[in-house]
């Protein structure tokens, strides 16, 4: 390029140099697509998240069952099983920190979410139409925000039952004998009663989270 402007006259190359750029056509077209692209993410990103929380969920019954297997049924390779059901709780310890990630940073990926919507509002010359957009962005925020704790609790509730059938995992871990075994069986039937209660709250607050993303989904092409 260098080469083919110094052949050319000085008057010639002062006049291409002088020509604008066309890059304002491609600035607006990526601004009248961007939301469309926000909101994919934000899509993403909360099926991601709800998905998250889901395979946590699951990961600690299949803990659970493990260690039912050991406990409240009579085991004829306890070694065996509570080395499958230490497998079982690393999977599980796993699942939960991602989850419990994925879910903060859902807030960060809101903010972004909602900062462009309100940044496109504002080039909304109609004022009625204007104050229209505001209002439904105020109530999808408000929306969100119920849905994001819906996230949270459900994260609360596998939590605290994660940590006591840890605790149960290392009182094995310390006294692998059938008399244990025996003695943790009135632990064992509360925990699984409990397990029930919070794998139900789980998918009740999931379902809320799943039928927010759902809407903003169907709007997707």
């Amino acid at each position: 390029m260098r080469t083919t402007l110094r052949r050319l006259p000085p008057a010639i190359v002062i006049a291409i140099l002088a020509m604008p750029v066309p890059m304002a056509a491609q600035s607006a077209e990526r601004s009248r697509t961007q939301g469309l692209k926000e909101t994919d993410r934000f899509v993403k990103a909360g099926e991601s998240t709800s998905q998250s929380i889901t395979n946590g969920k699951m990961q600690v019954q299949k803990t659970l069952d493990a260690y039912n297997t050991l406990v409240t049924q009579p085991s004829k390779d306890m070694k065996g099983d509570y080395k499958k059901l230490l497998k079982s709780s690393d999977a599980m310890n796993d699942r939960m920190t991602e989850a419990r990630q994925k879910i903060e940073a859902m807030q960060t990926t809101g903010d972004t979410y909602f900062s462009g919507r309100a940044e496109t509002i504002k080039n909304i010359a109609d004022p009625a139409l204007q104050t229209q957009a505001q209002q439904r962005l105020t109530a999808s925020q408000k929306e969100f925000a119920g849905v994001l704790q819906s996230m949270r609790d459900a994260g609360g509730a596998l939590e605290p039952f994660r940590k006591q059938l840890a605790d149960q995992i290392t009182f094995l871990g310390s006294d692998l004998t059938a008399s244990a075994m025996t003695s943790l069986k009135p632990q064992a039937e509360k925990l699984n009663a409990q397990g029930g209660e919070v794998f139900s709250k789980t998918d009740q607050a999931l379902a809320k989270v799943d039928e927010y993303f759902k809407a903003l989904r169907a709007t997707q092409t």
